[in-house]
């Protein structure tokens, strides 16, 4: 029988979000409104990612909100819908209450009351952190790989003599601990698919870079009209610095992703938007000329 353990919350999570959001989105369609051009073709796609940006700061708040840590037959399971993740008992090698605090990020996101991801902390060095909290008592759980995981159940001690009785009777695990097949194939997947957008822009650019003029259009307003002119080598640098995307993705995808699913499908995503917002850049210049 699964017995669930609630992550101590705050209840304030959403509004903190919705604020933050507001605070992105606001002042961006303000400048867009206030330019004269108003929403048109080039500036809505433009819109994409900071709205793509702040649904999914109000979303991760909201299942900060609902995370729970549950106690199954075989498996402690975090139930967190951006990034779930479910633990064997044999794999557990110590459980206990820890004083300590969140410092720097390393891969994850962070919003009041919900800290998700990869980060360093002050005593325990670098863990993996499923919490509302960013300092005070965490639980530690510490797992036969070397992986640390902070966790902030609401009540502690219960967690800790329930999983103490689950714990008692696991076999020791004897051989490696293996990465569920799926998970690789996700992250490699979606490693490839970012990389064949970013070489279908590079074959893009390619096939009409010998067509243009020396001088193209190289800044746009936000209404797309052009405001700057420049020599069309700016393009191929453009293209070069896109170059990152695929890089950065394939670093943090093959390092974290067969830890946080909805962490690697969160980076195909916001890659694929960069990408597609580079495409539009370039498809503008072209339009223009």
């Amino acid at each position: 029988m699964s017995q669930p353990f609630p992550a101590d919350s705050s209840g304030k999570n959403l509004k903190w979000a919705v604020l933050l959001a507001l605070l992105i989105d606001t002042p961006f369609l303000l400048t867009l409104l206030l330019s004269g051009g108003g929403l048109g073709q080039f500036s809505i796609p433009i819109m994409v990612l900071p709205l793509g940006i702040s649904c999914l700061i109000i979303y991760a708040s909201y299942a900060s909100g609902k995370m729970e840590y549950i106690l199954g037959e075989d498996d402690l399971i975090i139930r967190f819908p951006l990034s779930p993740l479910k633990i064997n008992y044999a794999k557990i090698t110590g459980a206990g209450k820890v004083d300590t605090s969140l410092r720097f990020r390393l891969f994850g996101g962070s919003l009041p009351g919900s800290h998700w991801g990869v980060f360093t902390t002050s005593s325990i060095g670098n863990a993996q952190v499923y919490s509302t909290r960013y300092k005070g008592e965490f639980i530690l759980l510490e797992v036969r790989d070397g992986e640390k995981i902070l966790i902030s159940p609401r009540e502690p001690d219960a967690f800790l003599e329930a999983l103490k009785r689950k714990t008692e009777f696991a076999m020791p695990t004897l051989t490696a601990i293996v990465e569920p097949r799926l998970d690789r194939r996700l992250v490699y997947t979606q490693i490839a698919v970012v990389a064949v957008a970013w070489l279908v822009l590079v074959y893009y650019v390619a096939s009409v870079y010998p067509g243009l003029p020396e001088v193209i259009p190289v800044h746009f307003g936000l209404d797309g009209v052009p405001n700057r002119y420049g020599s069309k080598v700016e393009l191929i640098v453009l293209v070069a610095v896109s170059a990152l995307f695929p890089s950065i993705n394939t670093v943090f995808a093959l390092k974290y992703g067969k830890y946080n699913r909805g962490l690697t499908l969160f980076l195909g995503v916001v890659f694929l938007l960069a990408v597609g917002l580079f495409a539009l850049v370039v498809n503008q210049i072209l339009q223009a000329i």
